[in-house]
């Protein structure tokens, strides 16, 4: 069976600070972009953490569709982007359309 993002479910789980991706039917938890709603010193920073994709689930593309959505989520809620994860850091070095997301 071939994976490919068409068949991930993106969920965001506030409770655990995380989006997690799943396969139809089946529970990848180990899947996820992790991170923190910053309050203070600055206001309204979504904080990406860290990104962990297993391996069976590396290179079809679930990292960049799980920095898409961070991004989707905080331009929602009007949130800048804080990258602590190096792939979220990368991924908004190669998307200067974000740039005005971005914070330090």
């Amino acid at each position: 069976m071939e994976i490919t993002t068409d068949a991930l479910d993106i969920k965001q789980d506030t409770a655990r600070g995380m989006f997690r991706f799943d396969l139809k039917g089946k529970d990848y938890q180990g899947a996820y972009m992790k991170y923190d709603i910053l309050t203070d010193p600055n206001p309204n920073v979504l904080d990406i953490k860290k990104t962990h994709i297993p391996e069976v689930l590396e290179n079809i593309g679930i990292e960049e569709a799980m920095a898409m959505d961070a991004v989707r989520f905080a331009e929602k809620m009007g949130y800048k982007i804080k990258t602590t994860c190096s792939f979220m850091s990368g991924f908004m070095n190669r998307h200067p359309e974000f740039a005005n997301m971005r914070t330090k």
